[in-house]
């Protein structure tokens, strides 16, 4: 199930110590004083390489389990309490989704959320990196809509001019929905049924399908948008190679067009990932991409179509992940039947 997450990316501080010897001794005329003056700064110099090389090994230790740790529960104690800054401040400088991090985290200050971390594992570390496995759950409290969830995934953290931070965050391995009792919500074949205001609009296109080949995995809506999510029939949403969606807009042709979308989506891809992105808009209403060597991103290709229908917008995408899209042209003219 495709269901709205929030990841606890959180930290401690990791505290390198640097000690420095100096001398300020007052001159001395007398050359004995000149010469122990001498050798004192060559001992002072020795002592300062010595403590530097001390600083170094400690900065770049190897941390313990039980500060990898801390570093998360800290990191989730700002995140409830909505400090945006504090929070900001456990994120690694060079982390590729720093600033789309502050975007996110800044609108989830309209909710109140209850979260917990269990499970924590450190998968591996070693001087420049550490890889941490969590379990989180997150719970709301107050606010706008939203789907309790337990999240299965792992931070890697990196140091950051001494302090280890979250570098990035895996892509979670599970996303289980929750009651409002914390329960796992069992998804039966009838939960995927679609329903909803915008439903209609999505099932009267018709749909190029392979008989027996997709089934629908997620449908949500909000207001002013829906998304219909298909999966090969052996896929799931835990491991999947190709995914074919579809994206509805109402009113969507009058307030953005699909020229709009095409660059809206092409500087949203390019502010938002960090590997090698080819993007393309194709003939009229089409576009494609490309994305390899992300940092946090699968490598994935993908060619979609858009186009409006009775002042409505509606994007059909096909993805594939870690492969390529060897029948690109016969994607083309499905996504062009689609009426």
């Amino acid at each position: 199930m495709n269901v709205k997450k929030v990841l606890g990316i959180m930290f401690v501080l990791f505290i390198s110590l640097f000690i420095v010897a100096c001398s300020n001794d007052s001159d001395n005329e007398n050359e004995e004083t000149v010469d122990a003056e001498a050798s004192e700064e060559t001992n002072n110099a020795d002592a300062n390489e010595e403590d530097e090389a001390e600083g170094s090994e400690e900065e770049n230790a190897v941390p313990e389990d039980e500060e990898l740790f801390a570093v998360l529960e800290a990191n989730l104690e700002a995140l409830t309490e909505n400090d945006l800054d504090a929070y900001m401040d456990t994120i690694h400088s060079e982390s590729p989704l720093y600033d789309t991090t502050r975007t996110t985290i800044d609108q989830l200050s309209v909710y109140t959320l209850d979260m917990e971390l269990f499970d924590l594992v450190v998968e591996e570390k070693s001087e420049e990196e550490a890889t941490i496995s969590y379990k989180q759950t997150t719970m709301k409290v107050d606010g706008p809509d939203f789907m309790n969830n337990e999240t299965h995934g792992a931070h890697v953290l990196r140091p950051d001019n001494g302090s280890w931070k979250i570098y990035s965050s895996e892509e979670p391995t599970e996303v289980l929905p929750l009651d409002e009792n914390g329960e796992v919500i069992e998804e039966t074949d009838a939960d995927v049924a679609a329903e909803g205001v915008y439903i209609d609009a999505i099932t009267s296109l018709e749909i190029p399908f392979d008989e027996g080949m997709w089934e629908l995995e997620s449908y949500e809506e909000a207001d002013g948008e829906a998304l219909a999510e298909f999966l090969l029939v052996d896929e799931d949403l835990t491991n999947f190679t190709e995914l074919f969606s579809i994206h509805y807009y109402p009113d969507g042709d009058e307030l953005l067009g699909a020229e709009g979308f095409i660059e809206m989506m092409e500087m949203n891809l390019t502010e938002m990932t960090t590997g090698n992105l080819e993007f393309n808009s194709a003939e009229e209403g089409f576009f494609e991409f490309s994305l390899t060597e992300d940092d946090i991103q699968l490598d994935q290709e993908e060619v979609a179509r858009v186009f409006a229908k009775d002042n409505d917008l509606y994007v059909i995408r096909y993805t594939t992940f870690e492969k390529t899209i060897e029948d690109q042209d016969e994607w083309v003219d499905k996504l062009k039947s689609i009426q």
